[in-house]
């Protein structure tokens, strides 16, 4: 006797499933073509992008060799807007600025690059000789010495040197961990303990050694002043007490917000409210 599909159910069900893995198949493998083909793209648009700014910037450091400062500044300024930024970047774009006496986005760059590049003497040493050409020379309140070891320490990595010591920390305690289980020899097994334990310490201080550098890198609370000359006031108010004036490339820390005021504090301590529209945040 002869079975045709549509009079045996279970020839039915095989052949409805056969179809089904049969178009899974194809839309999968559709579906896989269509996502490499995604990837592709987005890889190829990213390392035309790199390729772009890459360009960009070695024109930027032509021009700059050349002494055309501003053409320099043009093309830095383009890599910028392209969402791309480094320590170097800014340093140069710094530079760049200062050979054109524009000394307040000399120094918003100089801060900009030190975020990016905490501790490097190039950025800082510069950032020195741009604070010289201010109106404002504002003493910083005394601290601790301590306080100034803790910062040193603390700057030694960046954000993401210190995430990768803090990761390399930990697969180092792991394998301690693993050689500590499997040692029989009492003086290696607690050799092998404290020594992970110490290394588990030490990721855990660089995990938030590089939350510090992250918070720096991205935070928005302090600015560079822009205006030539501000009154800076008692209150949020235009009518307010005119405590004492600040001048263009002054850095202040930004403590409050009302309205279109901002309460800012110097680095000697002064307090006082300022126009938002009268600085650049860093």
């Amino acid at each position: 006797m002869e079975y045709s599909v549509q009079r045996f159910p279970l020839a039915r069900v095989m052949s409805s499933v056969v179809e089904t893995l049969f178009k899974a198949f194809k839309y999968c493998f559709s579906t896989t073509l269509e996502v490499t083909a995604l990837v592709l793209f987005f890889f190829l648009t990213i390392n035309f992008s790199i390729a772009d700014n890459s360009t960009l910037y070695n024109e930027a450091n032509e021009f700059y060799k050349k002494a055309e400062y501003q053409a320099a500044i043009e093309q830095y300024e383009l890599v910028l807007k392209s969402n791309f930024s480094s320590g170097a970047l800014y340093y140069n774009l710094g530079n760049a600025y200062f050979k054109t006496n524009q000394i307040p986005m000399a120094i918003l760059c100089y801060e900009r690059a030190k975020k990016l590049l905490p501790g490097d003497e190039d950025v800082e040493f510069n950032h020195s000789i741009a604070n010289l050409k201010i109106v404002d020379k504002i003493e910083v309140m005394p601290r601790l010495f301590f306080y100034n070891w803790i910062d040193a320490v603390i700057n030694f990595f960046n954000c993401d040197g210190w995430a990768i010591a803090g990761v390399s920390s930990l697969a180092l305690a792991f394998l301690l961990f693993v050689l500590f289980r499997i040692t029989e020899k009492e003086g290696l097994r607690k050799l092998f303990f404290y020594l992970g334990l110490l290394l588990i310490v030490f990721a855990v201080k660089s995990f938030w050694f590089a939350n510090i550098q992250y918070k720096e890198a991205t935070g928005e609370n302090t600015a560079i002043i822009f205006t030539p000359s501000v009154n800076v006031k008692s209150s949020p108010d235009a009518n307010g007490t005119n405590l004492f004036v600040i001048h263009d490339g002054t850095k202040v820390e930004l403590l409050d917000k009302v309205g279109d005021w901002s309460k800012v504090k110097l680095s000697d301590g002064k307090l006082g409210w300022v126009e938002t529209g009268s600085f650049v945040v860093i």
